[in-house]
């Protein structure tokens, strides 16, 4: 199989090599998957420079997110030769980058009639983390929500579960042209963060809305300010750091004022829940999808292009999902 390898934590194009090596032999408890399609996500260019939440040993193949067809399937995994699945990368090993991956059991979705593989390849990262994080929200009694990155693939999401379950979010991105073009998709409230007036618009708006809950990618000045600004008693949930700076606080803001900040990964939400929880979620993100978590993908490149397809990820972020197709495969 061809894989392409991470040879270093430097996240420049001499990182990367495309290899072939052999198959690997699965256990009694593990899965082989032919990758169908790999989304890049902002966690992988965090991977590949060496700042996310784990390292592996090197070289192997990035990629956390995919999805494809299960090829072999150990007697303890609890699927079978031919079941379609959405998966996420081992903790050790290699990722999705790469024609072939073994996974254990619980790192695959099982996918409904009804998803694609195309589709499903890009369920596990981004609808699930919007969609656990909403729903965590919503059961701590938050009525409104602030979402920052709102111009991403993530925060379309954000934007469709407020209209759905009729929660107003205040929408902060970072380009005047960011907030037309979210304008003309339809969301009512739009905040530019690098407006002189930003602080006293959220201040107005966060209070007549009553928006305490905001989940950040950004960190850094913006996060910062958005903390200081939202009323009384906000949670603010930091889930990424697009800006790679810290999110300064004044202690008075927690004493005072009765805020907290809160981090969410997905890799240790999951775990935590227990197996009828876990089926719930991961069923109802593939019944929301087509109203609330569909993906265009904007661009496809091969394993070949893969650092072309991530120079051009980090230009076109918020045009769509810039995907990689191991084997070539066609859409589906």
């Amino acid at each position: 199989m061809k894989t392409m390898q991470l040879i270093n934590y430097e996240g420049n194009s001499d990182s990367f090599r495309l290899v072939e090596k052999e198959i690997p032999e699965i256990g009694d408890r593990e899965v082989l998957i032919k990758i169908h399609l790999s989304p890049i996500n902002p966690s992988d260019l965090a991977y590949i420079r060496g700042l996310y939440g784990i390292k592996k040993k090197l070289p192997s193949a990035p990629g956390f997110e995919g999805g494809g067809t299960v090829v072999k399937a150990g007697k303890e995994s609890g699927f079978s030769e031919g079941d379609r699945v959405s998966c996420v990368a081992p903790t050790k090993g290699d990722g999705t980058w790469s024609e072939y991956m073994v996974v254990p059991p619980e790192n695959c979705i099982r996918l409904i009639d009804s998803v694609s593989l195309d589709e499903g390849s890009m369920l596990y990262v981004n609808p699930m983390t919007a969609y656990a994080m909403f729903e965590e929200g919503r059961k701590k009694g938050h009525t409104a929500f602030v979402h920052t990155a709102a111009a991403s693939a993530l925060g379309k999401m954000i934007h469709n579960l407020g209209k759905k379950f009729e929660v107003p979010v205040i929408h902060i991105v970072r380009k005047s042209e960011q907030v037309e073009q979210l304008k003309n998709e339809g969301r009512e409230f739009v905040l530019n963060s690098s407006d002189e007036k930003f602080q006293k618009e959220l201040f107005k708006l966060s209070k007549k809305l009553n928006a305490t809950y905001c989940l950040d990618a950004v960190g850094g000045e913006v996060a910062s300010k958005i903390f200081a600004t939202l009323p009384y008693g906000s949670e603010l949930v930091s889930y990424g750091n697009l800006s790679e700076k810290q999110i300064d606080v004044e202690p008075g803001i927690f004493i005072f004022q009765n805020k907290k900040i809160s981090g969410f990964w997905l890799s240790t939400f999951l775990p935590s829940l227990n197996q009828e929880e876990y089926k719930e979620i991961t069923r109802k993100a593939q019944e929301l999808l087509p109203e609330c978590f569909r993906s265009e993908i904007h661009s496809s490149f091969t394993l070949e292009n893969v650092p072309e397809a991530i120079e051009y990820y980090k230009k076109n972020m918020s045009l769509g999902k810039i995907v990689i197709r191991p084997s070539g495969t066609p859409d589906g």
